[in-house]
Formats: structure tokens, sequence, C-alpha cells
């Protein structure tokens, strides 16, 4: 049976997620979007991508909706979650993608309207439940479990890396870095007014350190078992796309590099296929757009002294997240029966 959904939010997420759906799950149908952006601008952006390239179909608008490839998806422009007709549309569970209603009680306004079911498309402090899928999507409890946060792609890639090696050898304490591509926000360009003035800085240009706090109590919430033994942080640097996760983690005991390389590359041929990819290349970030895995291993970067271990793992970011958010929502569909 086809999966309906609906998307909030058609931005950089949004418009990854309809691609996939389009070209390759024909199981997953987007029945209606809503975004305060007009018909033209979405099906522009939708067109035609700087990083993803052409669009695998024809986009056209009409008025109120999108046409692809001939079928008209509907096309709302409400504020907030609470006034979205999803109702009307039959939808199985929308996916909230516009960066603002990451909070439980404004993301359970699509509830108001009709949703049987959110996911949310980052990481929430207060969603039902934080699941990840290949660490802990077996806590999901449909029942209780209305506003589900998929966490982020950042989180992704080193929980992936995490789990592995705590499972295998025991993580005592560690620290993330993530050198994370040019974002939105205030801006790549210019100088601009924003709270953290090393935020504020123009993104292009430099190197701008970044906290990371969504990251690490994201973390918390999926591997509690860690919780408060990882710090995290970021270097935003000036690339159109893909990041790497640095990992510097202490073990319960003394390991070798070919050891921890050994580890994750079982992990990523059994348990985490699909989510974790090892590579023995000498990778740098463009190697790694397109990529469908949430990590990929460089092992030529893994580091050893004693009990201490560096691993990094590279991500393109809301590509392979995109390709979590599918997998999340045929998960939960599958256990909604």
């Amino acid at each position: 049976m086809t999966i309906r959904i609906g998307i909030n939010g058609v931005g950089r997420i949004g418009r990854n997620l309809w691609r996939l759906v389009h070209a390759g799950a024909p199981d997953i149908e987007i029945v209606a979007v809503n975004d305060t952006a007009g018909a033209a601008v979405i099906a522009r952006l939708l067109r035609a991508d700087s990083i993803r390239g052409r669009f695998p179909a024809r986009i056209d608008q009409a008025r109120g909706a999108i046409v692809v490839d001939g079928v008209r998806v509907p096309l709302s422009h409400q504020p907030t979650p609470d006034r979205i007709d999803w109702a009307s549309h039959r939808v199985d569970l929308v996916i909230e993608s516009t960066g603002q209603f990451t909070r439980a009680p404004a993301a359970r306004g699509h509830l108001l309207g009709g949703a049987p079911r959110v996911v949310i498309s980052t990481a929430s402090p207060d969603a039902d439940v934080s699941l990840m899928m290949g660490i802990n999507e077996h806590e999901y409890e449909p029942v209780r479990h209305s506003i589900v946060s998929n966490s982020c792609c950042t989180t992704y890639c080193a929980a992936t890396m995490l789990r592995t090696l705590h499972h295998a050898y025991g993580v005592v304490s560690g620290s993330l870095t993530a050198a994370y591509s040019a974002g939105s926000r205030p801006g790549p360009l210019l100088d601009d007014d924003f709270p953290d003035l090393r935020m504020a800085r123009a993104n292009a240009i430099s190197i701008v350190p970044a906290s990371l706090p969504g990251v690490r109590h994201a973390l918390d919430r999926i591997m509690p078992e860690l919780a408060g033994r990882i710090a995290a942080t970021a270097l935003r640097v000036p690339v159109r796309a893909a990041s790497a996760a640095d990992l510097v983690l202490r073990l319960a005991r003394p390991v070798s590099v070919a050891e921890v390389n050994a580890t994750l590359e079982a992990a990523a041929t059994s348990l985490l296929k699909g989510y974790l990819e090892v590579s023995h290349e000498p990778l740098v970030s463009s190697d790694v757009l397109g990529a469908s895995s949430s990590c990929v291993v460089d092992t030529g970067l893994t580091c050893v002294m004693g009990d201490l271990v560096r691993v990094v793992g590279w991500y393109d970011n809301e590509w392979g997240y995109s390709h979590r958010l599918v997998d999340l929502v045929r998960f939960l569909a599958s256990r909604a029966g």
C-alpha cells in the first residue's frame, strides 16, 4: 500500500526528499506540500538545483499546486502547522522540514490539522522520541510516539561510528569536531546581524567556529548510555556541500589502527549496512557528493595512541540525511500496519 506523506517546508531537505521519492520510492507518494514561498519560487528551485542538477521530471506550476510529470501536488501557504488542512489529503504522516517548528508543542499543530504522525527533520529536544535508523529505531512505540525526531545529519554520521566503537571496546569519553559545509545562517557571502558573533561573519570566505548543542543533545537522546561524555563543536567551511565528522575517543582499552578499521568495516557490512560505509581511498569532500550513506569512514585518517583513537567520517549533509528520512517513513509505516 502506498504511504501518503505531506511536507511542510520545501527547502533543502524538502526538495531532496521530493527527488528521492520521485526517482526511487514508488511506495511513497507526496500528496500535499505547504510552504510560505510562492509556487513560482518552489517550482524553479525544485526544477534546477545548484548542487543536485535538474530534477528527473518535468516541473510546472498551477493555481494552488506544483505539477510533477503531469501529476498535481496541492500547495498551501499556511504560516503555522496548526492551520494546515492535512486531513483533506488523507496523509499518513507529515515531514516537518521548515527548521522552524522543531519543538514538540509547535510540531504537534500538524496533528490538529489531521496528520496522524509528524517526523521532524532535525534534532528536537522534546519530541516524543528521537530515532536513528540502524541505531535505536527499536524504541519506537506507535501508541506513545506521535512526534518523532529523525535527529540530524551530523549526529547520524557521528553515531554510526560511535555506536560501533562503543559496542566493541567501550567509550569512556570523546570529542566531536564537525567540518560543516557553508550554510545560509546568517549568510555565506556577507557579514550580517546574528546573536553569535562568529556566525555573523561571511562563511564563504572564512572558517567559522560554531557550537553544536543540538548535536550533543541529540547524541544524549539517541545513546543515553554515553550522555554527558561527548563534547561537540563545528567549523563551518566554505565548500558547497559535504562535511566531515572527526571523532576523538578514549576507549576502555588500548586498540590498534587495524583493529578499529576492521571493526568499522564489519559493522558496515552487517548491522549498519547502507548507513555506514568504509573507504580505503584518500578522500576529499567532493568525493562523497551524492553518497546515500550517513557516514563514509576514511580509514587512512584513523589514528591510535593506546586507548585514544581518532576516526573521521565523511557525509553529504542533507542528501544522505534525506535517504534516512525515506528509510524512517517506511519503518514508521510498517509499524503502523
